[in-house]
């Protein structure tokens, strides 16, 4: 039977770790004599790698070199505290991907981030998902980060599936660029850090909850398995 690909983004995805995110910023910018950021500019800047983003929170320029700095510093800080509380599934996401595994056998699961991949890799361990996931990445081990499509492409070609038999779900406008540079079939979540309005158009679809993301995640796979095998 022909494999089909499912990648997930990770936070604000399939991890609530919104709160753990945003207090490990605010703890690296306040070490360095800054002022703390609000909410809403912690979510607009999960856009950028975690480098790129605390330059922006600094100096308002994510090339600053400043940011490779604060960002290690925010690594080794927010890896550390990666737990089942800290970074908790959303309600309906671990059923879901193990219905569809159970369902799909022929259904191979991967994330990637624009975190580090330590951290990617200990939510997942921390969820007990792993055994799931045959790949999850970083933006440290890619060659370039979304919204370019190098991570989403390096992980179909090491999973032997075409592109186009793939689908990505995430809750950025970054990760629905990077589907569509990769030519796969992209699924935007409103439960994250954008709205519906800030990702229409970046997606080929948005769904508002974990139901509905398993009817079209269900829909999507029985038309790739139809059409390819």
């Amino acid at each position: 039977m022909t494999a089909v690909g499912v990648f997930w983004d990770v936070d604000g995805t399939m991890s609530d770790s919104y709160q753990l995110g945003y207090s490990s910023t605010n703890e690296v910018l306040k070490q360095h004599g800054k002022g703390e950021i609000s909410e809403l500019e912690y979510h607009e800047g999960t856009k950028f790698t975690t480098p790129r983003r605390l330059a922006w929170h600094v100096t308002g320029d994510p090339d600053n070199v400043i940011g490779q700095q604060l960002g290690q510093e925010f690594d080794d800080l927010y890896v550390e505290l990666v737990n089942e509380h800290t970074t908790l599934l959303y309600d309906g996401i671990k059923g879901l991907l193990e219905g569809i595994k159970t369902n799909y056998p022929s259904v191979h699961y991967a994330a990637l981030s624009n975190a580090c991949t330590a951290y990617v890799q200990r939510v997942i361990h921390v969820n007990n998902i792993d055994s799931m996931f045959g790949i999850a990445l970083g933006a440290d081990k890619v060659p370039q980060a979304k919204p370019f499509p190098h991570g989403l492409l390096y992980i179909a070609e090491n999973l032997h599936i075409h592109p186009t038999r793939c689908v990505y779900i995430g809750d950025s406008p970054t990760d629905g660029q990077a589907a569509k540079a990769a030519g796969m079939h992209s699924i935007g979540v409103t439960w994250g850090s954008y709205s519906k309005e800030k990702i229409a158009g970046k997606f080929d679809e948005i769904v508002e909850n974990a139901a509905a993301l398993e009817v079209s995640l269900i829909q999507c796979i029985e038309k790739l398995l139809l059409q390819f095998d």
